[in-house]
């Protein structure tokens, strides 16, 4: 591939205006006759300006690494939509980095892209709660701002950073209040790991709607945000016959759904099952999903907007301070697997 020698001698120009036609924030003024000659030339020959060459001379690399918990889960998806459409066309490349929800390897992504000198860190759902990885945490992300990159937190408090989220106890409380004005008084609840903190936000919600409507939780199953763990949950909660489980995200609900068909218990007819999140798999489940509706891929828009607005001011001692914390709306989408409790519920 031809080097920018080639282009400016193709050109007949300097290499400085080479580099100052190819260099996308340069505002050096150019010649449109000049610029269309050195543009005809790097077309010509293949020419494609370095990256890391330019990095070094604008000091940013246009980077934005994306941590999330769990690659496959569909909740993450829209998220990360979200920040790929504002970054594309901001001129930014999206790394998305799976972290297993293990504090240790989300750390090891924060350093390495801290040197590979990323201009931004987004950090997709809730903190874990380990005080001595957290130390480590706090460490590199305190390291990112000593060259002027920006960490934000999304769909999630993660680190004492700004975050850009909605209120899950208060979406959780909201989906306990349909349920009991539906009728129900026996509802079951699986959270997810109460190490991560929208687990123990949602759980909290869910206690504090049930203690408001005057009643005790059914039952209480933690487990790990997957299908299968939400399939276990109800193995166990189904025998003590709740009118309503209610699952801390919709990966969780579909494993309630399947572990009632295989037992015979009919949904809503016996038991109503409800999840969080509404992902794509909640609308086409059977019967449709009934769950809290997160603004997911506005809060990944959201997040990157901030985090380009912060770096505006990458002179300031601290860009992350430009970033606000902000909650966005929520609201319930009622489909077909909830319903009253009929007589025969009670006779179960």
């Amino acid at each position: 591939m031809a080097g920018i020698t080639e282009v400016a001698r193709q050109a007949g120009v300097s290499i400085t205006t080479v580099s100052r036609v190819l260099n996308p924030v340069s505002e050096y003024p150019v010649a449109a006759s000049t610029r269309r000659r050195v543009l005809a030339a790097a077309s010509a020959l293949n020419y494609s300006p370095s990256a890391l060459a330019r990095a070094l001379v604008t000091r940013r690399t246009h980077m934005v690494g994306v941590l999330l918990g769990d690659i496959v889960d569909p909740y993450f998806a829209e998220i990360v939509r979200g920040i790929e459409d504002v970054a594309r066309r901001a001129g930014y490349l999206v790394v998305v980095c799976n972290t297993s929800r293990d504090p240790g390897t989300e750390r090891r992504y924060v350093t390495a892209l801290r040197d590979y000198r990323a201009d931004a860190i987004l950090l997709l759902g809730g903190d874990i709660f380990d005080t001595p990885t957290r130390r480590a945490l706090a460490r590199e992300l305190t390291a990112l701002k000593t060259y002027g990159a920006v960490a934000v937190a999304v769909a999630g408090d993660h680190a004492g950073l700004p975050a850009i989220d909605i209120d899950h106890a208060a979406a959780a409380e909201e989906m306990v209040r349909y349920l009991v004005g539906l009728g129900h008084r026996r509802i079951g609840f699986i959270s997810g790991p109460l190490n991560v903190s929208t687990s123990r936000q949602r759980l909290d919600g869910f206690l504090k709607g049930i203690q408001r409507a005057g009643l005790e939780p059914h039952q209480v199953e933690e487990s790990d945000f997957t299908y299968t763990g939400g399939y276990s949950a109800a193995e166990r909660l189904l025998p003590a016959e709740p009118t309503a489980i209610f699952a801390a995200n919709d990966q969780m609900a579909l494993g309630v759904l399947a572990a009632s068909r295989v037992v015979g218990v009919a949904v809503p007819q016996q038991v109503t099952v409800v999840g969080f999140g509404n992902t794509s798999a909640a609308e086409h489940a059977v019967p449709g999903l009934t769950t809290v509706s997160m603004p997911r891929h506005q809060l990944g828009v959201e997040a990157m907007q901030a985090v380009l607005d912060a770096l505006e001011v990458s002179g300031s001692v601290d860009s992350a301070s430009a970033v606000h914390p902000r909650r966005l709306p929520f609201h319930l989408v009622i489909r077909e697997s909830s319903a009253t409790p009929n007589a025969a519920k009670g006779e179960r």
